[in-house]
């Protein structure tokens, strides 16, 4: 039973050595990402010395540069150069990315290698979805579940990731951590080097209307992207203000927090699974509208509630929000324009990425001018926004 169920994700109930190889690539980004991206900022406080103003510049100029490295390549990837290059290209940046982090501590050499190899290196993971598609299209396979299973790799890594990365910090170190970073990247570069194919460019065809409508004027891909941008916003005020919500203004033990997030973690996997099964059934235009009200739902309990259980069973309308939209989310963009896939692909990733941008930004001022209470009450109204945004989206 089990043995057939795990077939079932597996594009033509095959499990081939391919699947299984971007499976790996993309559960070993996720580990390198939950060991580096939570500790960053502690390490730059405690290893580098640098004042918060320079710590936000860093992680500012971070964002901002990864956005438009990441696009640039997307660009290119579509443009006919081989997504298994480039790949292989992003990885030996974050190879060498990381292993500067492991020995340097100036404050502006970590600044240029962020901002030229990690945010190159971030590019690795939208284009390996992209390849994954792109190799599901040429099979006349349906990505919609595989795409749910690559996306749960990442939800998985980011479970166990973060409070063990912690402990490695503490016990032995930055430098071992970030080596160890830079040794994943090591073995990603083999596994797509053995593993991965290359593929031959398809020549654009011109029978359809839509594919000559350049990205940036497809009024439904731009609808989707700020639909995105408003729900990661929302879920990155979230995560930037609950702990301090629930320490300060409840009075409630700290580690609530981190059992809130580790739980809906854990619930993100099951939804993500059963998000591709259903899209099949019900679209995913559906299931993505009723996942934002389901996180708008959410919010409106953090405002509601006050007692530890409430807090916990509220997780399960906070994993049906992030995991169906982090699911789904990356097939829908494609589905709209599968001419430009990776720049597609990169574009859902960087509206992500935006999200965590404006969320810290507008998680200050609002906690701040009129406390953390407030930070959900915008929350909410983000939701609720992405909402009415992503119901203007055409089905596909």
């Amino acid at each position: 039973m089990i043995k057939k169920y795990c077939r079932s994700l597996f594009p033509n109930n095959q499990i081939d050595s391919v699947s299984l190889a971007l499976l790996f690539s993309c559960f070993v980004v996720g580990v390198a990402g939950s060991f580096t991206i939570p500790t960053m900022s502690l390490f730059m406080n405690d290893e580098v010395g640098v004042r918060p103003a320079l710590l936000g510049g860093f992680f500012a100029a971070l964002a901002i540069s990864g956005v438009l490295v990441s696009q640039g390549i997307a660009y290119w990837s579509d443009s006919g150069i081989d997504r298994k290059k480039l790949i292989l290209i992003c990885n030996l940046m974050g190879v060498i990315g990381f292993s500067i982090f492991a020995f340097s501590r100036d404050y502006y050499v970590l600044l240029a290698s962020a901002m030229l190899f990690m945010s190159t290196s971030s590019a690795a993971l939208p284009q390996m979805f992209a390849l994954a598609r792109e190799i599901l299209d040429r099979r006349k396979q349906n990505a919609e579940k595989f795409s749910s299973v690559l996306r749960a790799q990442i939800a998985l890594a980011w479970v166990a990731g973060p409070p063990l990365a912690f402990f490695i910090a503490d016990g032995f170190g930055f430098r071992f951590l970030f080596l160890l970073a830079a040794l994943m990247y090591v073995l990603l570069t083999l596994v797509v080097l053995a593993r991965l194919p290359s593929l031959e460019p398809v020549p654009p065809s011109s029978h359809t209307s839509d594919k000559k409508i350049s990205l940036w004027r497809d009024k439904d891909l731009l609808l989707l992207s700020a639909s995105f941008v408003f729900m990661y916003a929302a879920n990155n005020m979230y995560l930037i203000s609950m702990p301090l919500y629930i320490a300060k203004e409840l009075q409630l033990a700290p580690e609530l927090a981190g059992m809130m997030m580790g739980g809906a973690a854990l619930l993100e996997i099951p939804v993500m699974l059963m998000a591709g099964t259903y899209a099949l059934r019900f679209g995913k235009h559906k299931l993505i509208c009723c996942s934002v009200l389901a996180g708008t739902a959410f919010y409106i309990g953090i405002l509601l509630n006050e007692s530890l259980w409430g807090f916990i069973a509220l997780q399960c309308f906070n994993g049906i929000f992030v995991g169906v939209t982090s699911a789904l989310g990356i097939s829908y963009f494609q589905d709209l324009k599968p001419d430009k896939i990776g720049q597609v692909t990169t574009l859902y990733a960087n509206s992500i990425k935006t999200g965590g941008v404006l969320s810290g930004v507008m998680a200050g001022f609002i906690a701040d001018s009129f406390g953390f209470y407030s930070v959900f009450i915008a929350c909410t109204l983000l939701t609720l926004l992405a909402f009415f945004t992503v119901l203007r989206v055409r089905h596909v």
